[in-house]
């Protein structure tokens, strides 16, 4: 009987359990990956927070593995940080971080909005009325944002931003604002702990939304940074 060999630099089959095994862990570190990125966008793991691997095994219910792989991606992305011979951490809040990612989303964004504004259509403006009322709602049906189911929320105000620049006419400008959002996240989640008492969130974005349609693009441009500026204002208060 004659067997045939496999070519020489050809891929050979992985016995069925290895891959199964490979494909499961792959998985666990995916799911483990995003559930760490949320609570630190989330703030649920503040800044500096020390991340040994017994803790986040425990907390997330996997082995060591996926957490280093989840880790290694964090920290590649900026969201962890590591320092030789003490481990990782989730990456520090500073004031001098915040600016820079303010400085370039008002920039970004506020072009994005103008462009809008200028190339938006009906589908556009029933969008950008949409959203504000489904985020609307959930702020007039649970009072303060600050005191709103945190996810429910996020996902309407995520939504009513996208909506007010997704007619811009550029999808490399929307990455960089989605980007700019998601790097944004823990430092307005901080605020808002410190801003619940006097801090009118929804008439801001009553402001936003009212200028947008109304296609005034300096208005609602102005607006917008002075929503995005609120933010720092609380977060980082000046002497």
């Amino acid at each position: 009987m004659t067997y045939l060999r496999p070519a020489v630099g050809a891929p050979t089959a992985s016995p069925p359990g290895k891959t199964l095994m490979s494909d499961k862990l792959q998985s666990l570190g995916i799911s483990v990956y995003h559930e760490i990125r949320q609570d630190i966008l989330m703030a649920r793991l503040p800044p500096s927070q020390k991340l040994g691997l017994k803790f986040l095994s425990e907390r997330y219910n996997c082995g060591a593995s996926p957490i280093r792989e989840a880790l290694n991606q964090l920290t590649v992305e900026g969201w962890v940080v590591r320092i030789d011979k003490r481990g990782f951490f989730v990456a520090d809040a500073s004031p001098e971080d915040f600016a820079d990612i303010l400085h370039n989303r008002c920039f970004i964004e506020g072009e994005a909005l103008r462009r809008s504004i200028a190339l938006g259509g009906a589908a556009w403006e029933e969008e950008v009325l949409l959203t504000h009322f489904r985020m609307s709602n959930l702020d007039r049906r649970e009072g303060d944002p600050s005191s709103a189911d945190v996810a429910a929320w996020e996902t309407a105000h995520r939504n009513f931003h996208k909506a007010l620049i997704s007619a811009c006419g550029s999808r490399l400008m929307l990455e960089n604002c989605a980007r700019l959002y998601d790097l944004n996240i823990r430092y307005r989640v901080l605020a808002r702990r410190k801003s619940h008492t006097s801090r009118r969130v929804s008439d801001e974005h009553d402001e936003i939304k009212t200028l947008t349609l109304r296609r005034d693009a300096d208005g609602a441009v102005d607006a917008l940074v002075r929503h995005y500026l609120a933010t720092g204002d609380f977060l980082f208060p000046k002497d």
